[in-house]
Order: C-alpha cells, then structure tokens, then sequence
C-alpha cells in the first residue's frame, strides 16, 4: 500500500513517505514534511491508527510537452523502487559480487512464495550468506524487508554485518547485552529497541535468553537463522523430539517473522524428528511430529545443492575441484607407542566391564576424551589427564546425568565447539567418574592416570614424532612451493598453542574462537600479504572463516571423528571463488590402531557421502555411538564395520521411511531451475535502465539537488549536498564512490562506496525523482520522441498494485500502453505488452526538425481521449494478471490445506498412539514442545489443544492468499511519438 517517496495527507498536512516498516495491520510509516507549515519536521505513525491517513494520488496529465530525460528519469527511478512481478529478479544485479546462476535457484524458489520460507541446506562453501543476501536484496526491493532479524552463532555476528555492509550496502547493527542497554536508554520505553534497529544481527544463545523483548517487539519482516541445526528440537527417543532452549527461540522467531530463511549445510543430523522440527518452523504442515514427510510437498521449501551439482563461470567449471587427500605418515615412538597403547588396553577394560551399567556411557565420555586428544597432541592429552586426576582426588559430584547426556550429544555432533564450550563440555566428561566407580577401580584409575602423566610429561617436543614429521614435511613444501601459504587445522586450543610455541617455522599466525572479526580479519590480511605464511586455526575458528583468496592449502593435524567437520574445516578454502585446485594433507599415525581403524571407517562413509548426499553424522551421533563406543572397547575390525554398516542401514532406513533422502542427495533439477533464473533476470534488461542510464541518473539528480559529483573516470567523489543530506544515512561529507561492480569488486578498494539503489545516496535520489508525479504543474511527465518509420501515436505509462488480503503487495507492475494514431484519431490500443516494453526502453532525444510543434498540431487534439483508451487497457491488463494469481493463490492454499489436514489427522493418531504407550502421567507432544507446555494429562485434553492449534494454523495459513483488491491504474506520464 504504502512505499517510499510516496505522498499521503495526514491531519490536514502534506507528507513524504521516507520509510515503510512492518506490513498489514502494523505497518508503521516514517514520514517527512512536504510544506512549508510549521510544526514536526518528521513522525512515526503506526498506518491502521490513523484514521485520516491517505495516499495523495499522482497528479493528472496535460499535454505539455516537457524535458523527456527527466520523464525517463522518472520511469527509472519507478523501475528501480517497485515491487513489479513475482517472478522477476531485479535487485540481483545490485550486489558486490559476481552473480552465477546457481546462486539465484533460492531467490527464485523464495520470491515465488506468497511469503518467503525456505530452508537454503547447500554445501559448504556454496555461499549461503550471499544468497540469503540476494533474497534480501529482492525483498527490500519489494518493500518486504524493513525490519529483518539474524540469528546466528555468537562467532558468526560480525561476519553477517561486515558482509551485508560490504556486498550489499545493508546496514546491520550487532545487538548484544551491552548494544541492548543503549538502546534502552536512548529510546522511549514504549518503544522496543528491535524497532529502534531495523536491521539487527543478534548471536542464538543471547536471544534464546530474551524471548520476552522479542515477542513484545512488532513482527519482523524478516528472520534469518544461520547454522539452524543448532536450532532444532533434540532426538528423544524414535518418533520422539524434546525442546530445547535454542528450539523455543526459534519457534518463537519463526512465528514472528513473516519471511523466514534457515541456512544450514548439514540441515539432517540422521534424526528424522528433528530434521522434522526444523521444517515444521517454515511451514507446519511440512512433517509430522515423528519425522515423516511427502518429498513433493516439501521439495519447493527446501534448496539444496552438493559442490557436484554445480558450476560456475563460461565455459562452466566444477565449484570444487581439489585433489584427493594426502596422508603424511607418522611413525610415532615406542615411548609414543607405549601411550596410545595403554589408554587402549585401559578403555577396554573398563566400557566392557561396565557394559549394560549405568556408569558407561559417563566412562566412555571420558575416555572419547582422552583417546581423542592423545591423537591430536602430547599437550593436549596432558591438560586433559590433569584434569582427569584432579576431579578423581575430589568428592562426587551432584546428579548431572541429563546434562552430561546433553553434552555428550554436542560432543559428538555436527559442528565444532567454541573452544570455551569444548573445554567446559570436557570437563564435565571427566567429572563425575568417581561418583561410579567403587573403591577398588578407583584406586586403580588414579594409579593408571598417575602412570600415564608421568609418561606424558616426560615427553619433550624433541620427542614428538608428530611435530617433527610436521616440520618436515613443511620445510620439504617451502623448498620446492616457494611463497605458498598453509592452513593447519586442529580441533583444541591446546594443540594450537603447543604448536605456536614449538613449530619453529614463520612466518606464523594464529586464530581460535576468542578472536574477535576486527582482529581476526587483520590476521587474515597479513597471512594473505606474506609469502611463506603458516595459519594455525582451531575447528571453531574455522567456522566462518573465508580463505579462497589466500589459500588452497590445507594440512590436518589430526582428524575429526566427525566427517561433518573434517567438510567444515576443508570448505574454509574449497568454497566458492577459490581459483586454484585445493590441495588437503592429513598427519596419521601409523601402527596405531585408533587411526588405522578411523581410516577405515571414513573411506566407508567417503562412499555413503557419495550415496546419501551427507554422511548424516553417522558416526557421530550420540543415539548411534555404537560404532565411537566399539572403538573404544577395542572390538575386532570386522564387528566395527559390521556396526557402521548398521547404522548406515539405519540412517538410509530413517531417510527413506521419513522421505528426506531424495531432498538430502541435492536437487534432481538444478539446470532447469539456473534456466529459469536466467529468465526472470532477463526481464531486468526490459525493466531497469543500463549501467550508464543509473549512473546518469544519479550524476544528473546530485547535480539538480545542489550536490557535486567530480572526476569522469570509474571512480567519482560525491559531495551530496544540503537537499540529500536531508534523508537518512546520507553522508554529509564528500565521499568517493563507483558505479562498477568490476571497480568495487577489486581488493585494493574495499573502502570504496558501491553505488546501487540500496545505497543511502542512491535511495534519496530514487525517492527525491518519484515524487515528481506530486508536483502540481506535472511537468516534464510529458515528452515527444521524434521517430523515423515508426507508428506515430501515445505511449502512456501506469503505475498498478494488485494487493493481498493481509494488506500487503502482491506485484506492483510499471505498465506501457501504446495508442496509435490512425487517420487523424487514436486507433485501438496495443495488447503487445512486450513490444509496449521495449517501446519504453527506447530513450527521447532533442527536438529534431521541429517535433514539438508537429506533435501539438498532430497528436495534442486528441491527448485526452488515448489516454482513456490506455487507462482501460492498463486496467484490464491489471485485471487480467490479477485473475492469474487469484487463481495461483487459491491453488497453493488449496494444497495447503490439504496438507495441513493430513497432519492434523496424523498428530490426532499419534496423541493417541503415546497415551496407549505412556508409562507416566503426562504425555508430551512435540507440536507443543517449544510452547512452555508441561504436557497432557488426558486424551481428551491432548485432542482439544490439538484441534485448536490446528484451526490457529489453517486461519495463519489463510491470510495473504487471496487478492483483495487491484488499484486503479495510476498514470505516470506519456511519450508522444511523432514522426521528424
């Protein structure tokens, strides 16, 4: 309804529309003065409170011929700032990247939605935070994206802003504890500070803790959430999810944003149930409770690409090309030999003594512990074993056993710990032993632990073959790699520190978790500028961190037990953008059965990747440790195998039953969904003016508005001027600035404003051009074309919204209506809205032979009268694509509903499937889990709240599918075509 650069009359007065937030019922205006009266310069105004709030209608037109490239400024400015049609991609082009066709699937695949809903699950290193990007960049467009909200892990908050600010000129504030108090105290306390912020980045953990502010706060227009696996609901038991803090905030963020994106590369963990959970936030009718879905249904909210699946570039070229990994063999001590042994003999002993206890799987917590760090380095395994010893000498700990289970599933899961939290998680491992083990064992484990730190400390890094072999093997690269970079990778500050103070080599970096984004990218500067650099990062620091342009390099001091995070660490460098082939090299310890056994295991699931489209944590997840804990115990090779061919059986069974395993193996369509990308943006040629007509635009608007722009060459300096400086976020200084991508794009010039219409500068022009369809005199909406061997006739432009039942806009297109002239009169109106278009693209040119005069003696009679002819056509055309999405809506909630009834049948059975099978006396249903329900104490009472959510659901499902109503037509202007 309302959109920038608008006028509407308030309380008797003129006034600007600068900015729309919000949508329907509580979409909320800021709003400028537009006469000279005393009073406010500028109010906010919640629209439907309002009651003498209208849209000022443009202007009539009068034959007055006037300037045509002001005309064609104004058809450019509309171009730029309309919705236009819910196919189109236009704002793509807007951002500081090179855009490639896969990269666009799901803009398209969301744009099409009445809301915006979709789960991007695309590999790593495929550019997940760009597309989520590009989806901004067309929402903003439409006038959909005024408020948004990222949530995203706490590591992650100053990437997301640095990122949109940089490739999109979206302007994100970090809202923390300390960003929260000062909103609160610069802002009025009826005013919430996520209103205050209308683009926010905000870590998970913070927000799961301040649910309240969020749910006080207007909706956003749009929620994203980065790593969204964290946020799932948690394996409970098959058929079963349990809520968790993290899951609470996302059901609440979900239904408090009108558009959601989720962004995960490892969306499926091998649990149906929360696979399910996460796909219930886009859309409830997606999955049931228990897991199973229709891959049909889910298939249009759900874009997942593997590195194999796409290309990019003319000729096209695989995203990921890297060569098989090295192995750098280690051949450890007898000292070295002697350790790995004993901690082998010691978990052996103890998990199959402790078999079907209660104490195993807190004893084989700690001992994954401690044969993991062993791997990694004799430093590493020495902190642990202090720890270790320190919490067998001290009383037993208080009942932890829910919350030790808890972190040994985020031990075990997807994506690495904050170095912080991986500390704490270890240390709760090694709690508690004492408090399960009787006197005797637990004599004999301080007495092991006591041999065992004797051995350890007792080894120098003189001694550590792992170190050498290391050292070697880099000094052997630098002789024959002169100046090529190196990443090393471990997964324990620890071992990040003992390799700093004892690798010897340089140059050296370092970076962990507890690096700050400023600091951390000054790192990354460095190691990018100094031949022969040597990067040492941990897992969590891998998380989030780009370097294609620096590296293609990648050692791993030791391996993952997870290979979803072994894909993390190499997506670092084998991610979009990288040119060179990725070259990746693993230490392993050879004679050594923990590493000859894991080597095996990851060949066999290099296969199920391959099968399964993701190895779904098969080896890592906590309800599935079979195959961790049989390493543990030391089983014969075969029975190992034997159990990861049976969990792999078991997570292709759940994938199959469940019917994610077609969504997980990637898109069956990617060419036909780049080719219809390549369609929608082929529109913008029609649609939007070239690069040199927006930059003469802004040039010439700078120019007329009492600013400057200096120097003809790509890069300009821009003095806005007083009349700009006005709008917001417009810098009052002199600024430089480019209108290329290519200029903007160069590394050199990072600091350089990249002018798109989403800049500040570029928004005030668009908004200072649009409101001439207010001026009184209509002047320069009228302009004769002089043309050669053309029809001559009246080519009428119109501004039409067709908008939802929930107030919003559907599509708001610009439409050209020819009218020839035939015999002295208006003929029939041109029904060729294509050739109309292109009509449109064609610019004016100076009088030539008198056209202005021949035009008043031709065309100007019968001025009025064709431009009825075309505000009927307009109309019908309106009319017409109004039809067409009538009946698109209703197809699409049809199918809706359909599939919203299947599962409110679905969660009736299974209410009462658990009361049939329940032990206690509350029964939990996971549709309720993240709603502060304690759970049902009756059939009767499970059902009614069923019926109730679901007739909930079916009214949220029903706003927004319908067309309400279709504006009149607004005339903008007329080029009047006559021949010279």
């Amino acid at each position: 309804m309302f959109e920038r650069g608008m006028r509407v009359r308030l309380r008797d007065r003129l006034w600007e529309v600068e900015a729309v937030r919000g949508g329907g019922a509580e979409t909320f205006l800021e709003l400028r003065r537009s006469d000279d009266r005393p009073g406010p310069r500028r109010v906010t105004v919640l629209a439907a409170l309002e009651p003498t709030l209208q849209p000022e209608v443009a202007s009539g037109l009068r034959f007055e011929p006037g300037n045509p490239v002001r005309l064609a400024e104004l058809h450019d400015a509309l171009a730029l700032t309309m919705a236009h049609g819910r196919g189109d991609l236009l704002a793509v082009e807007h951002g500081r990247i090179d855009v490639e066709p896969y990269q666009l699937v799901p803009v398209l695949a969301g744009i099409r939605q009445p809301r915006v809903r979709v789960l991007i699950a695309d590999d790593v290193g495929l550019g997940k935070t760009i597309e989520a990007g590009l989806v901004l960049l067309e929402l903003a467009r439409r006038g959909r994206a005024d408020r948004v909200l990222i949530a995203c892990p706490a590591g992650l908050q100053d990437q997301w802003v640095d990122e949109m600010r940089f490739r999109f000129n979206l302007d994100f504030t970090k809202v923390d504890s300390k960003k929260w108090l000062e909103l609160r105290r610069d802002n009025p306390t009826t005013v919430s500070p996520w209103t205050a912020v209308p683009y926010a980045v905000s870590s998970i953990d913070y927000l799961k803790n301040n649910l309240g502010a969020i749910q006080s706060a207007p909706p956003f227009d749009v929620v994203i959430i980065d790593e969204a696996h964290h946020v799932a609901r948690a394996y409970a038991g098959e058929g079963r999810s349990s809520a968790t803090d993290r899951s609470r905030l996302a059901r609440v963020l979900a239904d408090h944003g009108r558009e959601l994106l989720l962004l995960s590369a490892t969306p499926h963990n091998g649990y149906q149930e929360s696979f399910a959970s996460l796909l219930q936030l886009l859309s409830p009718h997606l999955a049931a409770d228990d897991g199973r879905l229709d891959p049909e249904v889910v298939r249009p909210y759900i874009v997942r690409r593997l590195k194999d699946d796409v290309a990019r570039g003319d000729p096209p070229q695989p995203i990921s090309r890297r060569y098989p990994p090295q192995p750098i063999e280690v051949h450890p001590t007898a000292r070295e030999k002697e350790i790995h042994q004993r901690l082998r003999g010691h978990s052996k002993r103890v998990l199959r003594a402790l078999r079907d206890t209660d104490s195993y799987y807190v004893q084989a917590f700690a001992l994954e512990v401690l044969r993991k760090r062993a791997l990694s380095s004799p430093y590493a395994l020495l902190q642990s074993l202090r720890r270790r010893a320190e919490n067998l000498g001290v009383p037993a700990v208080g009942h932890t056993g829910r919350r030790r289970l808890d972190a040994l599933q985020q031990y075990r899961g997807d994506t690495a710990l904050p170095e912080t939290e991986l500390l704490t998680v270890e240390e709760l491992g090694l709690q508690g032993v004492a408090a399960h083990l009787p006197e005797e064992d637990l004599r004999e484990e301080q007495r092991l632990v006591g041999t065992l730190l004797q051995q350890v400390e007792a080894l120098t890094p003189g001694d550590d073959s792992k170190l050498t072999r290391l050292r070697g093997w880099l000094e052997g690269f630098r002789s024959g790699r002169r100046g090529e970079r190196v990443i090393i990778f471990t997964e324990y500050r620890d071992t990040l520190d003992y390799l700093e103070q004892n690798l010897g080599l340089g140059p050296l970096l370092r970076i962990d978790g507890t690096v700050p984004l400023v600091k951390r990218r000054a790192i990354l500067e460095r190691f990018s500028s100094a031949p022969g650099a040597i990067l040492l990062a941990t897992d969590a620091a891998g998380e989030g961190l780009n370097l294609q342009d620096a590296c293609h390099v990648v050692v791993h001091y030791e391996l993952p037990w997870n290979p979803n995070r072994l894909e993390q660490r190499n997506g670092r460098v084998d991610r979009y953008g990288q040119q060179n082939i990725v070259e990746i090299s693993y230490l392993y310890l050879a004679n050594t059965r923990d590493e000859e056994i894991l080597q095996r295991l990851r060949e066999k699931l290099t296969v199920i990747t391959k099968q399964l489209g993701s190895s779904s944590d098969v080896l890592g997840v906590a309800g599935r440790s079979d195959v961790i804990d049989g390493l543990l115990e030391d089983l014969p090779e075969q029975e190992l195998e034997e159990r990861l061919e049976r969990a792999v059986h078991q997570v292709r069974q759940y994938l199959e039953r469940s019917g994610a395993l077609v969504l997980m193996q990637g898109m069956r369509n990617e060419q036909q969904a780049e080719a219809d990308t390549s369609t929608a943006r082929e529109l913008a040629r029609w649609l939007l003016p070239d690069f040199e007509e927006f930059r003469r635009l802004v040039t010439s608007v700078v120019q007329q508005s009492g600013g400057r722009v200096t120097g003809g060459g790509e890069i300009v300096e821009i003095s806005p001027g007083p009349l700009l400086t006005q709008y917001p976020q417009v810098p009052a200084e002199p600024f430089k600035a480019t209108f290329s991508r290519a200029v903007a794009l160069h590394p050199a010039n990072r600091g350089l404003a990249f002018l798109t219409p989403v800049h500040p500068l570029v928004r005030a022009v668009l908004q200072r051009v649009r409101t001439r369809l207010y001026d009184d005199g209509a002047r320069d909406r009228v302009a004769v074309r002089p043309i050669s061997g053309e029809d001559e006739g009246w080519l009428f432009t119109f501004v039409g919204r067709i908008v939802s039942d929930d107030r919003r806009v559907l599509e708001e297109p610009l439409v050209p209506v020819f009218v020839p002239h035939e015999e002295g009169r208006p003929g029939k109106a041109s029904q060729d809205e294509g050739l109309d278009l292109k009509r449109l693209r064609q610019r004016g040119v100076a009088d030539a032979n008198g056209a202005v005069d021949k035009a008043w003696h031709k065309l100007s009679g019968s001025f009025e009268t064709a431009a009825d002819l075309a505000q009927a056509e307009a109309s019908r055309r309106l009319a017409h694509r109004a039809e067409g999405l009538r009946a698109q809506l209703s197809a699409e909630a049809d199918r809706l509903n359909r599939d919203l009834n299947r599962w409110h049948k679905a969660e009736l059975a299974e209410a009462e499937r658990r009361f049939s099978t329940s032990v206690g006396d509350v029964v939990q249903l996971g549709l309720f889990a993240d709603m502060g329900n304690e759970g049902f104490h009756s059939l009767e009472e499970a059902k009614t709240l069923v019926d109730e959510e679901f007739d909930r659901r079916r009214q949220a499902l029903s706003r927004g599918f319908q067309v309400a109503d279709v504006d009149p037509a607004e005339p903008v202007g007329c080029v009047v075509c006559v021949e010279a």
